[in-house]
């Protein structure tokens, strides 16, 4: 598959998983995936409500989705999950460089 194929796959699938889920506002991509397209996993930055209730119970979902999601497309993700007032805090060191997916 190409790393074009990938992707368009790739984002309509997460978008499926954002429709569903209505307390992940956006995810961005970002890392060597999204740079050049050689990479070993595919970074992706998740941003949830603050008031999301039970952040724990949230993170296990969508790492669950995301996981099956990877095998599904032979991808690895990695996932960095943010609420709201983190992710504008900018803590990601390439938090500048991100890549809108959905949001």
């Amino acid at each position: 598959m190409s790393f074009g194929f990938i992707t368009k796959k790739m984002m309509k699938e997460i978008r499926s998983i954002h429709t569903k889920n209505s307390n992940l506002l956006r995810v961005y991509g970002f890392g060597s995936f999204f740079r050049s397209g050689h990479a070993n996993d595919c970074d992706l930055l998740l941003v949830v409500k603050n008031d999301a209730s039970n952040l724990g119970k949230l993170h296990a979902d969508l790492s669950k989705e995301f996981l099956e999601l990877g095998l599904k497309l032979s991808i690895d993700f990695d996932l960095t999950v943010l609420t709201e007032r983190e992710h504008k805090s900018s803590p990601l060191k390439e938090h500048d460089r991100l890549v809108s997916i959905v949001g």
